[in-house]
């Protein structure tokens, strides 16, 4: 009876999988899968945060034109015309191009058909290699930049854009 048992456990340990040996390749197609499906999903949204950091520039610099331009028009009892380094705080070195940069983006007046009681100032970023057309505008009448959907680009501050998109 003993040899029966102890042939038994003998037949039955040869069948038992060593571990020690490392990963299987299930557990490394598991592994690869699952990191393959973060990476699908924080590069998007790593690009998008980016992308949204830069349009803050956008904001940034439009609302400060915003109070710039009404500076301008308490001191002078008009707006500024098309040229944006005669605001205060927004001359640059190189005033002959009438244009403002702010990070990626390129401020500037659109032209008010001189008329001194409206202004519109856009923010633009182009880039045609990564296929970008963002414009942001601001005016007398709204408070807040609005930006320009009919543009490819970025869409704005969606947090999930670049699943829907």
């Amino acid at each position: 009876m003993n040899s029966l048992k102890r042939n038994f456990f003998v037949g039955r340990k040869s069948f038992q999988r060593n571990y020690d040996s490392g990963f299987t390749l299930v557990e490394l197609m598991i592994t690869v899968a699952i990191l393959s499906i973060l990476a699908a999903v924080a590069i998007p949204a790593y690009s998008n945060y980016m992308n949204r950091a830069k349009q803050s520039d956008a904001i940034i610099g439009l609302k400060a034109a915003q109070m710039a331009e009404e500076q301008y028009y308490s001191e002078n009892g008009a707006y500024c015309d098309t040229n944006i380094n005669l605001l205060p705080g927004f001359s640059d070195a190189d005033t002959t191009d009438k244009v403002y940069k702010k990070g990626e983006y390129t401020l500037k007046m659109v032209s008010n058909l001189s008329s001194a009681t409206t202004f519109v100032i856009e923010a633009v970023w182009a880039d045609t290699k990564k296929g970008i057309d963002d414009r942001w505008t601001i005016s007398n009448t709204n408070n807040d930049p609005v930006l320009d959907t009919s543009k490819s680009g970025i869409k704005g501050y969606s947090v999930f854009g670049w699943i829907f998109d």
